[in-house]
Parts: C-alpha cells; structure tokens; sequence
C-alpha cells in the first residue's frame, strides 16, 4: 500500500514539474535584457530620431546592456558611424519594459543637434527578442513619431 502511495505522490510531482506553470519570466523570476541586442530602428523621420543616417547605417543598430535590479543602461551604436557616444537607459518587469534613447550633441550627422525617445517594448517567450516603439524630439528637426523596431539578441 506504501508503495502506491509514493508513486501516486511522485506522478503528482512529475505531473507539476512538467506542467508548464513556471516560467523564468514570471515575477520575481530572472529576466534580463542584459547582454548586446542587434536589429533595426526607423521612424517618421525616415532615420532613427532624425540622426540622418541611411538605412544601410540604421540595419544593424547595437544596443549593450548592463541591468541591476529592474534598471537598465547602457550605450547604441550604428555600423560605419564614428560619432559620440549614443545612450539608452530603461526598466524591465517581466517581459516588458520602457526605455529612453539619447543621443548627445556630436553623436548625429548634424553635429550640434540632439535628440531623445521614450518608448516601450515587449520581449517574446523565450527572451531572445523584442519589438519596441518610440517617439521623441529632435532639437534640430522637432518632434518623431510613428518608431518601430525589432531587436535580436546576440
């Protein structure tokens, strides 16, 4: 009787193991956006916050990422471009977050203009993506909107 009574408590056991019902994205789980990201960014400028890149310069747009805690930040960068230091900094709860771009005087084409972008993003099941969307102002060309992009992690 003892017997059926143990491998009745372990397919219960096996059975909740195997379920499904945790995932590392639940709250207080490890969800992290730490690492590099490489993917795409445009919005109604027809660049990224109307940095006057071409698209060729905007395809591979990188962000590295340090997070603490709920926190992030860390710096953007573009293939081919030499400019200043592009910032982005940001929170994360689960699988969601919101985020700020900046980009300082010296870090655009046009280099005395500045500009920065609050947006939110959504990461899929498995963390190895997000889709983001931004809007935000440009000292130079005013305001953006409409920003979408697509960030894979590397």
């Amino acid at each position: 009787m003892r017997i059926f009574a143990a491998l009745g408590v372990l397919a219960v056991l096996t059975s909740a193991a195997c379920s499904g019902t945790s995932s590392p994205t639940s709250p207080g789980a490890s969800s992290t956006i730490s690492g590099t990201w490489l993917g795409t960014a445009a919005d109604s400028t027809g660049s990224m916050m109307g940095a006057g890149m071409s698209a060729s310069m905007m395809g591979n747009t990188t962000w590295n990422i340090t997070q603490a805690g709920s926190t992030f930040a860390g710096t953007m960068r573009f293939p081919g471009y030499q400019g200043g230091t592009m910032m982005v900094a940001g929170t994360m709860s689960g699988r969601t977050g919101t985020f700020t771009m900046t980009m300082p005087s010296g870090s655009m084409m046009n280099g005395g203009c500045t500009a920065t972008a609050t947006g939110a993003f959504d990461m899929d099941d498995m963390m190895t993506q997000f889709r983001g969307t931004y809007t935000g102002t440009n000292s130079c060309t005013g305001p953006f909107g409409q920003g979408q992009m697509l960030m894979l992690r590397r």
